[in-house]
């Protein structure tokens, strides 16, 4: 299945998260309970209060694009069979928050719905999680050390959170009505695909500095509070919740499909880099060694439950113990997990 995904669009002022509020309590005042869309919305009801670019990130997905398009976050939800758009309950539920002058909890209610809802804010956390990207001075405009030109190959569902796990998501419920009779409709494959070519990260300063003031990004990492990480779409994309069992789930879910089927090579390696041990895996032989070894020894004790495993493409790398027929695994990982990887902790 390919989903168009819009540029980034937040609170133009970073430091301004209320910004949005004020809009969604406009809009919820309005005598008008639909709207026709995004430019025609900021036309109409807007412009006093956030700027043009800022009113299609508090959109969801436009189904009556071909494919269907992300425009920003959902708090406002296309009418089934339409064009017009609604307040979304997520948005509602927010306002009561704000309306009771709790603005703490307001803050991290927002900052909740971006971190499960954002495809854009997701790819940034997500990369930062794998290791393959750095914030340098996000303070000033965003700069990456990314060199890929696809900023969410291989990490496509992970990417896009509560879009696939929800079950609200009008992108399931949109997908369920076009399959009705295919069984197999939760097994398909995400492409996402970008509406420009040219692409700017600087928006993204708004939700950071949104968590960097809820005292949620520390040192350029996502740091989750405690009750929060038991959700594993907000889980992957905090690396501070970093024992080795974590960070092996981290990466499992980081590159799982929708059925929850993951390369076994990709994701021993992004715990290789998160554990800090990839260094003293330096040849490719060293890797298969100490990988095979783990694992054996994980699956031997019931450290790791293996429920199913197939075969994958060649960019999945290796499968389970060099088996072709075993490059996709589906595995459960348990807390004994940690003791074990100790013990193969290769010496520097």
């Amino acid at each position: 299945m390919s989903i168009l995904l819009a540029p980034p669009s937040f609170w133009s002022e970073p430091r301004d998260p209320e910004a949005w509020l004020r809009a969604l309590a406009i809009l919820a005042k309005s005598e008008k309970t639909t709207f026709s869309g995004y430019w025609s919305t900021w036309e109409q009801h807007l412009t006093n209060t956030v700027s043009r670019r800022s009113t299609p990130g508090l959109f969801g997905l436009d189904s009556t694009s071909k494919p269907a398009k992300i425009l920003g976050v959902g708090f406002l939800e296309q009418i089934p069979a339409s064009k017009n758009w609604k307040l979304a309950d997520e948005a509602q539920l927010l306002l009561n928050l704000w309306r009771d002058n709790d603005t703490q909890k307001t803050l991290e209610a927002l900052a909740v719905h971006l971190l499960k809802w954002s495809v854009w804010l997701r790819v940034l956390l997500l990369h930062l999680t794998l290791g393959d990207w750095q914030l340098i001075h996000w303070q000033k405009p965003i700069q990456v050390n990314s060199t890929s030109p696809n900023w969410t190959k291989d990490i496509e569902n992970a990417c896009l959170g509560a879009w696939l796990s929800s079950a609200s998501s009008p992108l399931l419920q949109n997908n369920r009505s076009k399959n009705t009779n295919d069984k197999s409709n939760n097994s398909y494959n995400i492409n996402i695909k970008f509406t420009q070519k040219q692409l700017s990260l600087i928006s993204l300063k708004a939700p950071l500095y949104l968590l960097d003031s809820i005292d949620w990004l520390r040192n350029g990492q996502l740091n989750l509070p405690s009750y929060l990480l038991h959700q594993s779409e907000l889980a992957i994309l905090s690396p501070l919740a970093n024992s080795p069992s974590t960070q092996l789930q981290s990466a499992t879910s980081t590159y799982a499909d929708i059925r929850g089927f993951s390369p076994i090579e990709p994701v021993m390696r992004s715990l290789a880099e998160k554990t800090a041990i990839a260094s003293a895996l330096e040849t490719g032989s060293s890797f298969e060694k100490w990988m095979d070894e783990l694992l054996s020894a994980a699956l031997t004790k019931g450290a790791i439950e293996l429920h199913a495993a197939e075969p994958g493409q060649a960019r999945h790398g290796r499968g389970l113990f060099g088996d072709r027929q075993r490059k996709l695994v589906n595995w459960s990982i348990h807390p004994e997990f940690d003791t074990l990887f100790q013990a193969f902790k290769p010496k520097n």
